[in-house]
């Protein structure tokens, strides 16, 4: 395990940076092959490949029949490794539900910006379409993955305009790309 994290086993702990502390005791709590984990912000302090990887011993350590219990602040996270989701406010949880069902029906305020626009675009699951000039925001319902619809215009001009020049605000990418 310690080969697997990149842990200098010879070192004093107090010796450690914060985050080889951190791959510690991720390792004592997963050396003995427990049957239930409870971890707190466990990625934190941790490089992008080291997050990588402990994901992938946490999904081989559920498949051996392990629950955990997870918490975190970073919403990425939780949906990589969890299931099921509880929201917890002043000590109490308010709120279970499955992952897959949160992911429907999450809402986003989007606001895209296209090259070139001469009529309304029909996204499903939008509401609250406003257009503007070359902008147009709305409200999505659902997950991640806004459907790229092409407009008339497009089907038209399909080698001068495609998908990929529409570019979102929310997510920082372009919609082809979603």
């Amino acid at each position: 395990m310690c080969t697997v994290f990149d842990v200098e086993k010879h070192k004093k702990i107090f010796s450690l940076s914060l985050g080889n502390k951190k791959k510690v005791g991720i390792i004592q709590s997963l050396i003995h092959k427990p049957r239930l984990l409870i971890m707190d912000e466990p990625t934190s302090c941790l490089d992008p490949l080291v997050k990588n990887r402990f994901f992938e011993i946490l999904g081989e350590t559920t498949k051996n029949g392990c629950a955990i219990f997870f918490s975190s602040h970073v919403l990425s996270e939780v949906q990589r490794i969890c299931h099921r989701v509880g929201f917890i406010k002043a000590g109490k949880i308010i709120k279970v539900d499955s992952m897959e069902n949160l992911k429907n029906r999450t809402v986003k305020k989007v606001k895209l910006e296209l090259n070139h626009i001469n009529e309304q675009i029909n996204i499903p699951g939008a509401r609250d379409v406003k257009s503007a000039g070359k902008i147009i925001e709305f409200i999505y319902t659902g997950d991640n993955r806004i459907p790229v619809v092409k407009t008339d215009y497009q089907k038209q001009n399909d080698n001068r305009y495609k998908p990929g020049f529409i570019f979102s605000r929310h997510t920082g990418r372009f919609l082809g790309q979603i």
